[in-house]
C-alpha cells in the first residue's frame, strides 16, 4: 500500500480537478534498444520564425518579439531568452506579403521600407530585426546554418497571370532574387562572384559577416495548393514556375538541399503524387516539405481529426517519398483546436495553446519520433504574437505568457536525446474512441549510457497505467508526471510519480510521463543498427504485398494492441496481407522493429 499511496500523492492535483475518471486498462511500451528509428530527433522541435517581428501595426503596436532597435521585448526577454532552439524556418508568413530579403540587410539607416502586412492601410516599415539579425539570434543560440530553412518566394511580379493572393507577394526577378539570396548566404568573398553582377558575398562581408553562412535548406513557397493560389489542380503550373527558380539557386550553389511542397497526403494523380513523380524535379530536389495542423472537435466527445488521422495520411507520404529517396520535413505544425461550426472564438484559439493542445503536440511529436523518414519538423509560428495560434500569448495588459505547448517543448528538449528508438506500444482504446488511449516514446544518448522513456495519455476520462519493457542493464533516475488543472490551463504542474508495486506507473487523463535512465553498465557492446543499413519496408501503407529492402526470417508481426498475429520463420523479401484487417501493426525481426499500416 505504501507505493500506491506515494502514486496518488504525486497526482493528487489531477485527482482534484478530474473527480469523475475511471480507470482503464494497461499500456505497454516495450523498448527496443538495438534499433535507431531517428537520428537527432531534437530536430523534432523546430520552429518557424515571422520576419516582421519589430514591425508594428498602427492599432496594436509592436506585432513580434523585437523592439525596433532589433532587441528583444523585456517581457518577451524573461520567457524566450532560454527557449531551445534546434532548427528554424524562416521568413514564415511574410513570403506571403511579399517579403523581400535584400530590403532587410545592411545598416538600418540604408534600408528600404517594405509593406508586408495583409492590411494594406500598414505603412510600409524598415524591417530592424531582418536576415542578419536573424542569423544572429540563432549562432546565439547555438544553431548551425545547416539547420536553417529559408522559405523563398516564387512568384514574379512581372507575371499577368497571378491571382490576387499570388500578386501579395510576388516580388520583381524573383528567380534571381532568390539566386542572389544563396549567393549572399553561400559564396565566398574571394571575388568569384559566381551570379555576376552585384557581388552579394562582398556586400555580406561589407555588412559585417565575412565567412558565408552555409545555408543548406531552402523551400519553394509556402502553401501554393490552396484555392487563392494554384489550387489543387495547378500543380503543373507550380512544377513548372518553380523549376527556372530551383536551376538559378543551384547554379549559384550545386550543394543546396531543395524542398517542394506537399499536401498531407498522396493518392494517385493528386498534387503530392505529381511533385514526387515528375521527372522536371527528378535530380533538383532533396525531399519534400507539408504541414499538419492537427485538429480536435470542442463540440462533443468525437475526434473528427488528430494525431492517429494525421499519422495515416503523412504514412502515404513518407512511404511515397522514401520509395523517390526523397527526406521528409514538416514545415509547420500546431494543434489547432476547433469547433464544427467554423472560425474559431478566442478562447478556442487559446486552447490550442493550453494544456489540451499541447498533450496533443506531445502526442504528435512522439508519433513523428518513430516514423524514420522525417527529418525535422517545425511548429507555428514564433517571432510574432499576432498569429491566430500563439505559443506566446501577449496579454491585455501588454504582458507576455509563455503558453503550455511552448513550455511542453523546454521540458522535452532535454529528453529528446540523440537518438529515438523503436517502440511497440500497446493500448487500450481511448473513452472517445480512438484506436489508442497511450502513445509512447524512446530517446537514447550517443553512447548508450542514458535512456529517456516519454509517454502520453490522450485520453481526457481515462487514466491508464503503463509498463515499460525492455530497458534490461538500465536503472531510473527520475520519473516525472506533466499534468494542468484544467484543459485550457495556462501552466503545467510537473510532480515527481512513483511506479506502484507491479512496477507500473499511473497516468492520469491528458498526461505526459518522463522517465529518465541511465546504464550502469560501462562500455556496454548494445549493437545499435546504423540507421543508413536499417531495414527499410515499401510500400506503406501497404495493400497487397509489403516488400524489404533485405531479406529477413523469423519476424513476427503484432497488432496495436501488441497481440501477436502472423510468425514467419522463413527468410523473404516480401510479406503478403491480404490476410490482415486495415489497420496499424508492427513488424518485429531480430534486428529491428518497424511500423506500417495497411490499407486495402
Amino acid at each position: 500500500m505504501k507505493n500506491r499511496y506515494i502514486i496518488i500523492l504525486g497526482v493528487l492535483v489531477s485527482l482534484i480537478v478530474e473527480p469523475s475518471f475511471s480507470y482503464g486498462q494497461t499500456a505497454t511500451a516495450t523498448i527496443d534498444t538495438n534499433t535507431i528509428v531517428m537520428p537527432n530527433p531534437k530536430l523534432l522541435l523546430g520552429i518557424t520564425y515571422d520576419c516582421r517581428s519589430s514591425l508594428s501595426d498602427p492599432v496594436s503596436g509592436l506585432t513580434g518579439y523585437h523592439n525596433t532597435n532589433g532587441s528583444f521585448i523585456a517581457g518577451i526577454d524573461s520567457i524566450f531568452n532560454d527557449f531551445p532552439m534546434s532548427t528554424l524556418r524562416y521568413p514564415a508568413n511574410g513570403i506571403m506579403q511579399g517579403f523581400e530579403w535584400k530590403k532587410s540587410i545592411g545598416p538600418i539607416n540604408l534600408r528600404v521600407p517594405q509593406q508586408i502586412f495583409a492590411s494594406p492601410s500598414t505603412p510600409a516599415q524598415v524591417m530592424e530585426f531582418g536576415f542578419d539579425e536573424f542569423m544572429a539570434m540563432t549562432a546565439a543560440r547555438g544553431v548551425s546554418p545547416k539547420d536553417i530553412q529559408i522559405m523563398v518566394p516564387i512568384y514574379d511580379s512581372a507575371d499577368v497571370t497571378l491571382t490576387p493572393t499570388q500578386a501579395k507577394a510576388a516580388i520583381a526577378n524573383v528567380a534571381q532574387s532568390n539566386a542572389d539570396w544563396v549567393e549572399y548566404c553561400n559564396a565566398p568573398n574571394d571575388g568569384t562572384n559566381p551570379g555576376g553582377g552585384i557581388d552579394w558575398a562582398a556586400v555580406r562581408d561589407t555588412n559585417g559577416h565575412h565567412l558565408p553562412y552555409g545555408i543548406e535548406i531552402w523551400n519553394m513557397g509556402n502553401e501554393p495548393y490552396t484555392s487563392v493560389e494554384y489550387g489543387i489542380g495547378g500543380v503543373s503550373n507550380y512544377i513548372n514556375n518553380i523549376v527556372p527558380i530551383i536551376d538559378a539557386m543551384l547554379a549559384i550553389d550545386s550543394t543546396i538541399k531543395i524542398t517542394v511542397t506537399v499536401l498531407a497526403k498522396t493518392m494517385p494523380g493528386n498534387w503530392t503524387d505529381s511533385v514526387l513523380n515528375s521527372p522536371l524535379l527528378q535530380g533538383k530536389i532533396y525531399g519534400v516539405n507539408n504541414h499538419f495542423f492537427l485538429t480536435e472537435n470542442v463540440v462533443g466527445p468525437n475526434i473528427p481529426a488528430g494525431v492517429s488521422a494525421a499519422e495515416l495520411k503523412l504514412s502515404t507520404v513518407t512511404a511515397a517519398a522514401y520509395a523517390k529517396g526523397y527526406k521528409v520535413i514538416v514545415g509547420d505544425n500546431a494543434p489547432a483546436i476547433v469547433p464544427s461550426s467554423g472560425n474559431p472564438t478566442q478562447a478556442e484559439q487559446d486552447l490550442a495553446m493550453q494544456w489540451q493542445g499541447a498533450n496533443l503536440s506531445a502526442d504528435f511529436l512522439l508519433m513523428m519520433s518513430q516514423t524514420s523518414n522525417i527529418e525535422r519538423s517545425d511548429f507555428w509560428v514564433y517571432g510574432s504574437t499576432f498569429t491566430q495560434w500563439h505559443p506566446i500569448r501577449k496579454n491585455a495588459n501588454g504582458t507576455f505568457t509563455l503558453m503550455p505547448t511552448a513550455d511542453l517543448y523546454k521540458k522535452l528538449f532535454p529528453v529528446f536525446l540523440d537518438n529515438s528508438l523503436g517502440v511497440i506500444s500497446s493500448s487500450p482504446i481511448a473513452s472517445d474512441g480512438n484506436s489508442y488511449s497511450v502513445r509512447s516514446g524512446a530517446f537514447v544518448s550517443s553512447d548508450k549510457k542514458m535512456l529517456n522513456v516519454v509517454a502520453v495519455n490522450r485520453d481526457k476520462m481515462v487514466s491508464h497505467t503503463l509498463q515499460v519493457n525492455g530497458i534490461t542493464g538500465y536503472n531510473l533516475l527520475n520519473a516525472k508526471i506533466l499534468t494542468a488543472t484544467s484543459l485550457n490551463s495556462d501552466s503545467i504542474i510537473e510532480s515527481p510519480i512513483t511506479a506502484n508495486s507491479s512496477g507500473f506507473y499511473l497516468m492520469p487523463p491528458m498526461s505526459v510521463l518522463i522517465l529518465e535512465y541511465s546504464n550502469t553498465i560501462t562500455d556496454i557492446e548494445t549493437n545499435i543498427i546504423d540507421v543508413n543499413n536499417r531495414l527499410n519496408i515499401f510500400p506503406n501503407p501497404v495493400d497487397e504485398l509489403l516488400h524489404f529492402n533485405k531479406p529477413i526470417e523469423n519476424f513476427t508481426i503484432y497488432n496495436i494492441l501488441g497481440e501477436e498475429i502472423i510468425t514467419k520463420s522463413n527468410a523473404t523479401t516480401s510479406f503478403s496481407t491480404n490476410d490482415l484487417i486495415d489497420g496499424i501493426y508492427f513488424l518485429k525481426s531480430s534486428d529491428e522493429t518497424i511500423k506500417f499500416i495497411v490499407k486495402h
